[in-house]
């Protein structure tokens, strides 16, 4: 496919969900080129047509580019879940994933996430994971316990996750999640301890 192919390609995907073009945009679905696939997806999605079959196809798909517009839209459904994404190999899909999953409350991904944010490699997949988690801390249909534990663990984890991890123990009317968040007011970064003073009602 010679480049100009692949720009009228894009430009027909591009379009098809301003012109009400369902038929190219579903065509687009199954371009070999990827950025055509990602513009067909978010094409359908402004039609209100895109099926969930259609979005589950493209939670596997090849691309992780395509796998990460997919779960974009994933997150503002409730007829797919995101939480098979996870565990994807792409640390940038599997970030995504845990903002989806945050996003549409499964409290049944709550152990996925915790394994998340215990042991992934990525930084960010961590962060991702342990916002995700402090969203379903209020839920009934979760281990409370163990999503505290988690917290807590992550604030020894690197400044940015342990911001988010104070949201998190925010929830919890515990004395754990209370010791955790006095003693972020010590913290050696800077935002951290605003976070804490804010949370706890003192002066940083």
């Amino acid at each position: 496919m010679s480049d100009g192919d692949l720009r009228e390609g894009r430009i027909r995907a591009a379009m098809a969900g301003h012109v009400g073009d369902e038929s190219s945009a579903r065509a687009s679905l199954t371009s070999d080129d990827p950025p055509s696939r990602c513009l067909a997806l978010g094409a359908l999605e402004r039609l209100n047509s895109l099926s969930a079959p259609e979005l589950r196809t493209a939670l596997n798909d090849p691309s992780a580019s395509v796998r990460r517009r997919a779960l974009e839209i994933t997150a503002r459904r409730s007829d797919v879940n995101a939480r098979c994404c996870l565990t994807d190999s792409d640390p940038s899909v599997a970030e995504a994933a845990a903002f989806a999953v945050g996003e549409q409350l499964d409290s049944e991904a709550a152990r996925a996430l915790i394994e998340m944010a215990e042991r992934h490699d990525d930084a960010l997949c961590r962060e991702s994971a342990v916002a995700a988690l402090g969203v379903l801390a209020s839920s009934s249909d979760v281990d409370g316990e163990a999503i505290l534990g988690c917290l807590i663990g992550a604030m020894n984890d690197k400044a940015q996750i342990r911001r988010r991890s104070l949201l998190g123990l925010f929830q919890f009317d515990d004395p754990q999640a209370q010791k955790a968040m006095e003693e972020a007011l010590v913290d050696t970064d800077r935002q951290v301890r605003s976070i804490a003073a804010d949370l706890l009602g003192v002066v940083d």
